[in-house]
This record gives C-alpha cells, sequence and structure tokens, in this order.
C-alpha cells in the first residue's frame, strides 16, 4: 500500500494540542497537562517528555521505497507509454486520424512519463527526518509534504477492511504481516500513513517508528502505559465481592 492520506475523526482533530491553550513548554522531561487538563485542571492526559538529548543532530534519515515497487512502477509505466505513444501515431495517420484520441494518448504519454520520474524520486526517499531542519519530510503522491517536529506526531496505523483480509491470508501463509505506520500533522485534518511494503525491508519500516515516536516524545510527550489488570487478581476479587454479599430470602430478610 502506497503512503496515504486518511481524514481524522472529529475527536482527533479536537483533542490536539494547541500553542495558545499550552503555552510554550520546555522538553527537559518534564510533564505537560493537555486538551481538557490544560482547561479545567482535571487529570485528563499527561504527556511525558523525553530528554532532546535523545535525537540525532545535524543529519537527515532517509528511508527510499521498496525496490521491488520501484522496478514494477518502472516497467509498467515504459509499457504503457510506448502503448500511447504507438496509439498517438496511429491516430495521426490519415485513414485513421483522429484529434481527439490523439490528445488523449499524448497525455496519456505525459502521465506514464511523469510517474516513470516520480519512481527516481522515491528511490531518494519515500519519508525522510529532517535533524537539521527539524521536520518530517514526505512524498505523498507527487507532493512534498513537510510537517515541522513540533507539529508531528505518530501511532500505530491500521488496514481497511480488504487490507485487513488480505493481511490475514498473508500471515497463514507464512509471510510477515503487514505493518503500518501514520504520520501526522497535529495542526491540518489529514493524516499520512505508510507500511513495512513502502519502504525498502522490515527494519527500515522498524527504524523509522522507532526514531518517529522518539521525536513524538521529544516535541509533544508520550502518554503513560495503560495498566494491565492481572485477571487472577481480578478474578478473586469478584469472588471476595460475591461472597461478601448478603443473600436474601425470598421475603427479602437476609440470613
Amino acid at each position: 500500500m502506497a503512503l496515504s492520506s486518511e481524514p481524522k475523526t472529529g475527536e482527533e482533530i479536537t483533542g490536539q494540542i494547541h500553542p495558545e491553550v499550552i503555552g510554550e513548554t520546555e522538553v527537559t522531561g518534564e510533564t505537560e497537562v493537555t486538551g481538557k487538563a490544560a482547561l479545567t485542571g482535571e487529570p485528563e492526559a499527561v504527556r511525558i517528555k523525553d530528554s532532546p538529548d535523545i535525537l540525532p543532530k545535524d543529519t537527515v534519515h532517509c528511508f527510499p521505497t521498496r525496490k521491488s515497487v520501484i522496478t514494477r512502477r518502472r516497467i509498467l509505466t515504459v509499457l504503457f507509454f510506448a502503448l500511447l505513444a504507438a496509439g498517438a501515431v496511429y491516430f495521426l495517420l490519415p485513414a485513421s486520424m483522429s484529434i481527439g484520441f490523439f490528445v488523449l494518448c499524448l497525455l496519456g504519454c505525459a502521465a506514464a512519463g511523469t510517474v516513470f520520474v516520480h519512481t527516481f524520486l522515491i528511490a531518494g526517499y519515500r519519508v525522510a527526518l529532517d535533524y537539521t531542519e527539524e521536520q518530517v519530510v514526505l512524498r505523498y503522491m507527487f507532493q512534498k509534504i513537510r510537517i515541522p517536529f513540533a507539529d508531528f506526531d505518530t501511532r500505530t496505523g491500521t488496514p481497511d477492511r480488504a487490507e485487513s483480509m488480505i493481511s490475514n491470508l498473508t500471515s497463514l501463509s507464512g509471510k510477515v504481516p503487514e505493518k503500518y505506520l501514520i504520520l501526522d500533522n497535529v495542526r491540518e485534518s489529514a493524516c499520512y500513513q505508510t507500511s513495512n511494503k513502502d519502504l525498502d525491508g522490515e527494519e527500515d519500516f522498524l527504524r523509522l517508528k522507532a526514531e518517529a515516536e522518539d521525536i513524538r516524545n521529544v516535541y509533544r510527550g508520550k502518554l503513560p502505559e495503560p495498566v494491565k489488570i492481572d485477571s487472577d487478581d481480578e478474578m478473586d476479587r469478584i469472588i471476595q465481592n460475591a461472597m461478601s454479599d448478603q443473600t436474601k430470602n425470598i421475603d427479602g430478610k437476609g440470613h
């Protein structure tokens, strides 16, 4: 699946952190109260910021598109270009002249050529983490999207229904299931998703995920992990509560 844009839900949009509400906070291991908690003082979500020293300095880490994806696109675009160019020549012949179809073939050739050129760009990087300019750079379709670290957030993505079915079949066949990562600008209404099938290998995907989470943790803070309840302890508590309840007779009097 290519890097894709996904609309945010209303909850995701309204739950973002805005500087006019939060104010400036120095990112040195402090805690930051966000959203409703910042306005009302209620303990809603506390983000704990990591030290900025964990991030690299003055470097750019590039994550290119998988080589097999690039090769497949180049082969397909060359074939389409050749067919459309032949069609353009055909519709210029006196016996089969058609200006309309000729123009359509030319437009198709231009589109195929654009996709072919784009493969060289994504071979350089699909996603780049620019630690010098402090921004995440994405190549989405034919755009270059820049997300400042201060506005960047990331989380694990999920496949749509069709992709989920394909992923289930893939896991049954013993192949590595597809994993998704959302790269989000919190000040925009859309977020972008990439996967381990887009990037050049599982190692690249895991490294991008780790570095993206480090950036988020430094600039926006991380939410504490949910407390896990031991199932055995929970069952003991339910049994004790049931035993402590006084049983009643039909007339409403207890034993």
